[in-house]
């Protein structure tokens, strides 16, 4: 009895430090399924049309602009009203692109906010209202109408010469303005049996560890992933035919979530991001600081005895210097603070140090994944 129970304490303390020294090398931030996977084939989709915007204060389109006055023209034989093209003349209409997107679980009847894009020489938008605009999607099928009066957030005021404006007038939404005409279907309703988790970051890691927590929570053979960004989910049997309780449940369960060791740069507004777990190997760099100084001195020359203007003499100097160079030692380190406090040490602005993070990668150095966007 004594060695049964010596052989269960030497197996639990086994598991604990295995659980103590193995599970912070797989450590992560742990985060809900509903935040880093969605179900493929749930998605919105986009929707537009051509419409014309009416009650504009003379800031609509110009009689150049032909399509506007046949679409002016048309409307009006809808009506029953016969005009010549050539009888429209009117700056208070404007032709528009108006967009919107389609919610994944849409239906007939439901209100979605539309965006209203002028795509003539209109001014301004301010005060108009979309007349009822047919809403395509890439089937070239009506999904949706839209109409309603337009919010540009903004205003133009003014006369030539003389005119103030604040945001931009030729972009405007209609809260509300969209009535969706169709339903949407999901592949929840096509396929009552399963469906597959799509993640947001592909990740294999992330997905054996959502493959793993699924079947530890519904039983084995509930899920399996079948690359690094899909999931495939059959449904247990306690869930059959009801796809969105398990959805529910699911999502509410937490996993640790991969990270890339990824370095993201925007050389034109000069911002570098770092993410995930990165890691630097020990690197020497040698940083140069070039200076450049214009200085502009204007001496005027005065000339007694005369009413003429005294001339100007310009004095323009310019001074180069490159600051002195220095080599700084960086020491290999495992974490993402580490690396941002050692390359701080070189006091390099941001752009400067985007050329360092591009050198270290190329050096073998920096391990993560730039991508340069």
């Amino acid at each position: 009895m004594a060695n049964v129970l010596r052989s269960v304490m030497a197996s639990v303390v086994a598991a604990a430090l295995l659980a103590g020294v193995v599970a912070p090398a797989w450590a992560g931030p742990m985060i809900h399924v509903k935040d880093i996977a969605k179900v493929q084939g749930m998605t919105s989709n986009q929707l537009v049309g051509y419409g014309v915007v009416v009650g504009l204060a003379g800031t609509g389109d110009s009689t150049s602009v032909i399509f506007t006055s046949q679409t002016i023209q048309n409307i009006l034989e809808s009506f029953g009203l016969t005009v010549s093209q050539q009888a429209v003349r009117t700056r208070d209409v404007a032709a528009v692109i108006v967009t919107s997107s389609l919610p994944a679980f849409a239906h007939s009847g439901d209100h979605t906010d539309v965006t209203v894009s002028a795509m003539g020489d209109a001014t301004s938008l301010q005060g108009g209202t979309l007349v009822m605009t047919e809403l395509k999607g890439a089937n070239n099928l009506v999904y949706a109408t839209a109409q309603g009066p337009i919010s540009v957030g903004g205003f133009s005021a003014g006369v030539s010469g003389a005119s103030v404006q604040r945001n931009y007038t030729l972009v405007g939404r209609v809260p509300n303005g969209g009535i969706i005409a169709r339903d949407m279907t999901t592949p929840l309703m096509q396929d009552a049996t399963g469906f597959n988790y799509v993640l947001t970051t592909p990740d294999f890691r992330t997905a054996a560890n959502l493959a793993t927590a699924l079947n530890g929570r519904f039983g084995y053979g509930t899920a399996y992933p079948i690359d690094a960004e899909t999931i495939h989910v059959t449904l247990p049997a306690n869930y059959k035919n009801q796809p969105v309780y398990f959805l529910a449940d699911a999502g509410d369960l937490s996993i640790d979530q991969g990270q890339l060791a990824k370095v993201i740069l925007n050389e034109r507004t000069g911002t570098i991001v770092f993410g995930g777990d990165i890691k630097l190997a020990p690197c020497a760099i040698a940083h140069g600081n070039l200076t450049i100084t214009i200085a502009t001195n204007n001496k005027v020359n005065t000339q007694p005895f005369t009413t003429v203007a005294p001339p100007v003499q310009t004095n323009t100097k310019v001074t180069a210097s490159e600051g002195g160079k220095k080599l700084v030692f960086l020491a290999g380190s495992a974490t993402l603070a580490s690396v941002v406090n050692a390359l701080n040490t070189m006091g390099v602005s941001p752009r400067d140090l985007i050329a360092i993070v591009q050198a270290l990668r190329q050096a073998g150095s920096l391990q993560a994944d730039v991508e340069i966007q």
